[in-house]
């Protein structure tokens, strides 16, 4: 098993390195989060009185929302990553190899078409 570094400059990717940044990606929404719903607020107060209470109220619940479709994003990326140890396993256990990174690229583009020759008259 590879250290952290050696996992993020890995160009085959045999490693992951979300799985184990993934608390982290999600304290860091939910900070981003709290700072946007602190500027909404302070922008409300900033436009009137008014403008700010309707941000006091609003502000946090719209947070909140964002905070659980982080959440929820953060759990379908690791439901990927469980689909695909599972899958693995299954394969393991059936025998079946692996595909190895090919060397070309997955795609080739088709060749040009050749330019027509002009009709002789």
């Amino acid at each position: 098993m590879q250290g952290f570094i050696g996992k993020l400059f890995d160009t085959s990717f045999k490693e992951f390195i979300t799985p184990s940044i993934i608390k982290i990606l999600f304290w860091i929404a939910i900070i981003l989060i709290a700072l946007g719903v602190l500027a909404n607020i302070v922008t409300g107060f900033g436009q009137g009185v008014g403008f700010g209470i309707i941000s006091l109220i609003i502000a946090p619940i719209v947070g909140f929302l964002f905070v659980i479709m982080a959440r929820v994003y953060m759990e379908l990326i690791m439901v990927f990553f469980r689909m695909m140890g599972l899958l693995e396993g299954i394969a393991r256990q059936k025998g079946v190899e692996p595909p190895k990174p090919a060397a070309e690229p997955a795609f080739t583009p088709p060749p040009a078409p050749a330019p027509e020759a002009e009709p002789e008259q």
